[in-house]
């Protein structure tokens, strides 16, 4: 992998119902449940084969000409027991024949995503696979476990449109450990330098967790089992992130540059952040600077002192993202908040060159955003 933004192909926008499409292709919310709840002889080969159709999807997301070749290919389902889960999906309604189909060009017809609805987008990569890679679902299937693809889907319907474009942090997170809850270092003026830090240790909440869950059972280690497993072959990551504070709905301020972020995935504004608000601490300590000796393990965040302490959380991110407008409008948001603090800790430090102390830091983003 190479460059800063996770793997996407680019695509531009098309409207519903007219032309091929993009890149991605959507799932209904209420059709992702139901193939979870109608019979079937094989879960997995059931709601896979759904998705082959659906990515073999224009822009409608409801005509497609994939079929179980299509399964055989991408996914590794042969071609009899892909057909017997098109059968299934016709059976229940969730797929049928168009009129156009024939025995050697099948075509289908999905049920339709309501204009009104708020569908699950999915990267057509999560099927087709990306270069040299296996596709995330040949992966699953080879992992032998169906509700791994739930817990993917589920991710990807939980992706959220701010700057982050992860999970909620309530829903899944990387939280920081117990024992070193934000510190004050130090203040000076309307100023106060913040030591926190990121461990290892991970969250989880919601409903969404509860297929992972036996009723009756408290257990997670079913859940945390098929995380580690979409960990490890690198369908989510853990992006670090300062908060504005330390409860589940916090606001995000912006990424963190640390040894926690995959090396394809660093990028060179977010260093630059990271430098210049260190550079801060370091001008707003002056003589004092062997406080911040105590924290060399810490994130230092300098912040108006009338702010409530920071957190930093590790987001749930997905490793290979619709590029949907959604996700270009979240782009956007990231630079811009990156935009805005690396503007105002440059201020914070001419200011306490000059000995100034008296100004916070301007926060407040572009009203053109």
């Amino acid at each position: 992998m190479s460059g800063s933004d996770p793997i996407i192909k680019e695509s531009q926008p098309a409207k519903r119902g007219k032309g091929r499409g993009g890149n991605f292709f959507a799932v209904d919310r209420e059709v992702w449940e139901r193939l979870w709840e109608v019979a079937s002889s094989n879960r997995f080969n059931l709601v896979s084969t759904y998705l082959v159709l659906s990515a073999g999807t224009g822009s409608d997301h409801q005509l497609s000409k994939w079929s179980t070749k299509a399964c055989e290919r991408h996914i590794g389902i042969g071609k009899p027991r892909a057909k017997v889960a098109v059968d299934e999906l016709i059976e229940h309604g969730l797929a049928e024949h168009t009129e156009q189909s024939t025995r050697a060009f099948p075509q289908y017809r999905l049920q339709a995503v309501p204009l009104e609805s708020d569908p699950i987008f999915l990267p057509m990569a999560i099927v087709t696979g990306l270069d040299v890679e296996a596709s995330m679902l040949r992966r699953i299937r080879e992992a032998g476990d169906p509700l791994l693809l739930r817990m993917l889907v589920d991710l990807y319907g939980l992706t959220q449109v701010d700057a982050t474009f992860g999970v909620p942090i309530s829903a899944l997170s990387q939280i920081p450990l117990e024992d070193y809850p934000a510190r004050k270092v130090f203040e000076v003026g309307v100023h106060a330098i913040w030591a926190v830090r990121l461990s290892g240790t991970r969250a989880a909440g919601g409903t969404w967790t509860e297929p992972h869950r036996p009723k009756g059972h408290k257990t997670w280690e079913n859940f945390w089992a098929r995380v580690n497993v979409l960990e490890n072959i690198g369908a989510i990551w853990y992006e670090p992130w300062a908060f504005d504070g330390a409860a589940d709905d916090a606001e995000p301020l912006f990424p963190v540059d640390s040894d926690a972020v995959p090396k394809g995935k660093k990028e060179p504004e977010v260093s630059d952040l990271m430098q210049v608000m260190y550079s801060v601490a370091e001008a707003l300590t002056e003589d004092k600077t062997y406080l911040l000796d105590r924290y060399g393990e810490d994130l230092l965040v300098s912040l108006a002192l009338h702010r409530q302490a920071p957190s930093v959380r590790g987001v749930a991110r997905m490793r290979i993202e619709a590029d949907t407008p959604g996700r270009r409008l979240s782009y956007r948001k990231r630079h811009t908040q990156i935009e805005v603090y690396q503007s105002g800790y440059a201020q914070i430090l001419r200011d306490a060159l000059d000995g100034n102390y008296s100004r916070p830091m301007n926060t407040a983003a572009p009203i053109n955003l």
